[in-house]
């Protein structure tokens, strides 16, 4: 009964003489050897329990900012004495706090784990959706990523991007960009293998060099044309009429550069030369001293005046002096 007395009246004396509430009511903080935290920056109150009134106080504790979160998945390592000196920093007297914490507190930044499958099917997807209307058909046949990845926690969004070349090449490279709430996090790369099929012009037969091409000697059939989609033809119209520039076996894709338009003028061929400048137009009977397509310029001779003279292919008939 005396010691109850004592201390009731002890209390009194605290209460009469105006000593601070932390002297009645110390801040009290404890933690455990490892906790996680979501954010990129960590805060005392997300590593630490703080048992401190008024509540206002433990409000002000709880958002001192004690440094940046490990990155995602990973684990850094925050000491006692580097949590007193953010405090002493911040303007808080130590000497009024509990401080019941470990000598290292190990913090885990949370993370989403995206497997390479899923990321598989995100490019899938994406050059599935995004092929061109010159890519009748496309057929991925591998999809290369490394790792799996991980992502901090909050609202994933992925974008694919595709790299832009002249031809399609059976190795394409793209990459997948993470955001997470807004803000990039990370990029992966991906080598992508596929097949790009398109309706071309191929070779129903063989086709011996020099060979005229007629609608006989031609059709449409799918073919891969992955790395080389640039160069193939794709409309009969386009070859007949031309020659084969060399031999062409049978079935095969026709390219430009393995036809051409035949020459319309022969070494021997009479021709007519026509010269013009302004009004004045003059013209002259000449044969060719070589071959010639439309366009090209041949060497002709003047059968009037006998000089060699250069001219420029008009047609089987006619050829025009270029001033």
């Amino acid at each position: 009964m005396a010691g109850i007395l004592a201390a009731t009246i002890l209390l009194l004396v605290l209460w009469a003489s105006g000593a601070p509430a932390s002297t009645l009511s110390p801040v009290v903080m404890t933690a455990k050897d490892m906790t996680e935290v979501d954010s990129p920056r960590i805060h005392l109150g997300q590593i630490v329990n703080i048992d401190a009134a008024p509540s206002e106080m433990a409000g002000r504790l709880g958002r001192i900012e004690i440094g940046r979160a490990p990155l995602a998945g990973q684990t850094r390592g925050i000491s006692r004495d580097y949590i007193l000196l953010r405090l002493r920093q911040s303007g808080i007297d130590t000497a009024t706090l509990d401080l019941q914490l470990p000598a290292k507190i190990r913090v885990r930044r949370s993370a989403v784990k995206i497997t390479r499958e899923e990321m598989e099917m995100m490019v899938r997807d994406h050059l599935m959706a995004t092929a061109s209307s010159e890519e009748a058909e496309v057929n991925i046949t591998a999809v290369r990523i490394k790792d799996d990845v991980l992502l901090p926690k909050g609202r994933i969004q992925h974008e694919v991007q595709r790299q832009r070349q002249s031809a399609p090449s059976r190795l394409q490279p793209v990459s997948i960009v993470f955001k997470v709430d807004g803000r990039f996090v990370r990029k992966v790369s991906a080598l992508v293998s596929l097949e790009i099929m398109q309706n071309v012009v191929v070779t129903r037969k063989p086709l011996p060099r020099f060979k005229v091409i007629t609608t006989q000697d031609v059709m449409i059939r799918q073919v891969n044309v992955t790395g080389i989609a640039d160069t193939v033809i794709r409309s009969i119209e386009s070859v007949v009429g031309k020659r084969a520039r060399r031999a062409i076996g049978m079935h095969d894709a026709l390219h430009s550069n393995m036809v051409e338009w035949p020459p319309v003028v022969q070494k021997g061929d009479r021709v007519t030369i026509i010269a013009e400048s302004g009004n004045l137009r003059i013209t002259a009977l000449g044969e060719v001293r070589g071959t010639g397509k439309v366009g090209e310029q041949v060497r002709v001779v003047n059968l009037d005046s006998k000089k060699n003279i250069t001219a420029q292919v008009v047609d089987n008939r006619t050829v025009r002096v270029v001033f």
